[in-house]
């Protein structure tokens, strides 16, 4: 239905469902994050990925978002939810609207990964949130309030850390889908709120 959202039911590589916004669209990333942005080849490789991101987004910003959004997560009662594989918040008031699904889903963790440091996000037992820190970012910018997701250096890609506190790096945790091929229901780091973590560009 053209009227309804799309949530992914999972995959072998995250076997969570997931909400997701077009790649770019809602993001005001790095220049690393935008060159090799997962998201946006996917939305190449697969017509269909697109048109049900796009129709997210503009379900999002309409009165409906919240209840639809719930209504999915009372009917399939997931235990983990991811907030976009591909977008970001793009609004306050996006994140709001969240935090209405948050409060009202509380037996689902929700997790996300932003770049948008601006936004005041909320403290909840049920919400884990991770600041993406790309080689690029302005590190004096990111709050301390969160967890740290590094996305490391590749010699292939030419990405280096010089500009981030060495030590921070090497205590995050390296992402186990990355190191062990296993899905992300089988680690649940990030959803635990373990600790920092740090992916690999491939």
């Amino acid at each position: 239905m053209k009227d309804e959202i799309y949530i992914s039911p999972g995959n072998r590589r995250m076997d969570i469902p997931t909400f997701s916004l077009p790649a770019e669209k809602t993001c005001n990333g790095t220049t690393h994050c935008k060159k090799f942005c997962y998201a946006k080849k996917a939305e190449r490789a697969y017509p269909n990925v697109l048109p049900c991101r796009e129709r997210n987004f503009n379900i999002s910003k309409g009165n409906d978002f919240v209840r639809q959004v719930t209504k999915w997560i009372y009917r399939e009662r997931p235990e983990y939810f991811r907030i976009h594989e591909s977008g970001d918040f793009y609004s306050q008031a996006y994140v709001n609207k969240w935090k209405d699904i948050m409060t009202l889903c509380p037996d689902t963790t929700f997790l996300a990964y932003t770049q948008k440091y601006e936004l005041r996000f909320p403290n909840m037992n049920n919400f884990v949130l991770y600041y993406s820190i790309w080689d690029d970012t302005k590190f004096n910018k990111v709050p301390l309030d969160r967890n740290y997701a590094f996305v490391m250096e590749n010699k292939d890609k030419g990405i280096v850390y010089d500009k981030i506190i060495k030590y921070v790096v090497d205590e995050a945790k390296k992402c186990m889908k990355e190191e062990k091929k296993i899905g992300c229901q089988d680690c649940l780091w990030c959803f635990k709120n373990k600790g920092d973590v740090k992916f690999e560009l491939h």
